[in-house]
């Protein structure tokens, strides 16, 4: 964690199962390392889950010399790879770091259109919103496309032209608040060299898109209520206060209202935010966009491929029959990662779930692909300590006897 920190990453390390599945509800991590034993279950449990919010996130196992067929099953069901404990850090940030330039270089395209069918309704009444400067409230489950909604509606403003600022609430490190959302003046504290402006006055007479509100901490609910209230914010360390000129909506896939009765998200605030509110129903109710939806994000996808890719009939079935926890986003994610990864211009339900491929694998494949990967680990770490089969036996954690095992069997099944 230290080394990752002082690389310049923001890691979080998460000592269970479920926590990094909230955590990628929230934002989607740029690379995963797992381990294959879980305090609360297994990394194969992990993958399961994962599925729905991993997308063309590169995910890796890490294991123990001895215990290298959970990962190369994982491997075979689609994980990008393993490492096998003790692992060079220095290769894992050279991992991260080409996977944030392979990022940078090809952003996804937003979907700013608000798709045909259960959503037909919704996007009227949006339209018909867009012309007021009301506070608006989105609700509605990670994925459903809050987003999407709030940028048709400023979209579809008089004020289209002006900035549509995005900011994740549940995001900004707490100290920093302050200074993201006011801004601050030259000197206004230690390490302020220089003018910061904030999404207050970034927005100008546009959209200010708030999500995850329910993650604000109370104090910057009071503040963000007195802007909505007068108008006016005043940035860290000026004299004169500043006039907010733009729109706040907000969005959430919180209850707030069982947070209002535990006293973690205020009356006033909530009551300011949803003069108008618009709920968007989870992907599951709106069986009808799904294959629309998969067109176009396949559409999307063959920017990353040179190669025209079709989804199988077979396949058209499995996406309609699924329940979409992750919703359109993990749509999305499914559609981008198999039209990278397939071998071949057809895509399956296999690529498009394969998580399904840990049931579906042959005994005898794992056996031969546990040889072969094992081959590979002492191989490698032969050539590192000049043949000592003594060093190697340490360096990969097993007895000389298990070690003189595993190549027996390598050198068998190869």
């Amino acid at each position: 964690m230290q080394r990752l920190k002082l690389e310049g990453f923001e890691p979080i390390w998460a000592q269970d199962l479920r926590s990094p599945l909230a955590a990628m509800r929230r934002r989607s991590p740029a690379f995963v390392l797992c381990d294959i034993r879980l305090p609360d279950g297994s990394g194969e449990e992990f993958y399961r889950w994962a599925q729905s919010f991993l997308g063309l996130t590169p995910i890796a196992f890490a294991t123990a010399y001895g215990e290298v067929e959970p990962a190369v099953r994982l491997v075979k069901a689609g994980a990008d790879d393993y490492l096998t404990k003790p692992y060079d850090v220095d290769d894992l940030v050279g991992r991260i770091r080409a996977r944030l330039r392979s990022s940078a270089e090809s952003p996804q395209a937003e979907v700013t259109e608000v798709p045909s069918g259960a959503m037909a309704v919704l996007g009227k009444q949006l339209e018909r919103a867009a012309g007021s400067r009301l506070p608006v409230l989105m609700t509605g489950a990670t994925g459903v496309g809050k987003e999407v909604a709030a940028r048709r509606l400023h979209e579809a403003s008089p004020w289209s032209a002006e900035p549509f600022v995005a900011v994740n609430c549940g995001a900004i490190p707490r100290d920093l608040l302050d200074s993201q959302f006011f801004g601050h003046r030259r000197g206004a504290f230690t390490g302020a060299v220089e003018a910061h402006v904030g999404h207050f006055e970034e927005v100008g007479a546009g959209t200010l898109f708030l999500d995850e509100i329910g993650e604000l901490d109370l104090r910057l609910q009071a503040a963000l209520l007195r802007v909505l209230q007068d108008g006016r914010f005043r940035p860290v360390g000026a004299t004169r206060d500043g006039e907010f000129r733009g729109r706040i909506v907000a969005a959430t896939n919180a209850d707030l209202n069982r947070m209002r009765r535990d006293g973690r998200f205020r009356d006033d605030l909530f009551f300011r935010l949803s003069v108008l509110t618009f709920a968007i129903p989870p992907l599951r109710e709106r069986v009808n966009e799904i294959l629309p939806l998969a067109r176009r994000f396949l559409d999307e996808s063959k920017q990353q491929s040179a190669e025209a890719k079709q989804v199988a009939e077979e396949a058209r079935l499995a996406l309609v029959n699924h329940d979409w926890p992750g919703n359109v986003r993990e749509l999305r994610n499914r559609i981008a990662r198999a039209g990278v990864m397939v071998d071949g211009p057809l895509i399956g339900p296999a690529d498009l779930f394969p998580e399904q491929r840990l049931a579906d694998l042959p005994k005898t494949d794992l056996a031969r692909a546990r040889a072969a990967a094992d081959a590979a680990v002492i191989e490698k770490a032969l050539v590192q300590t000049g043949g000592n089969v003594g060093e190697v036996a340490k360096l990969l954690g097993v007895s000389r006897t298990t070690l003189g095992k595993r190549r027996s069997s390598a050198v068998a099944d190869s």
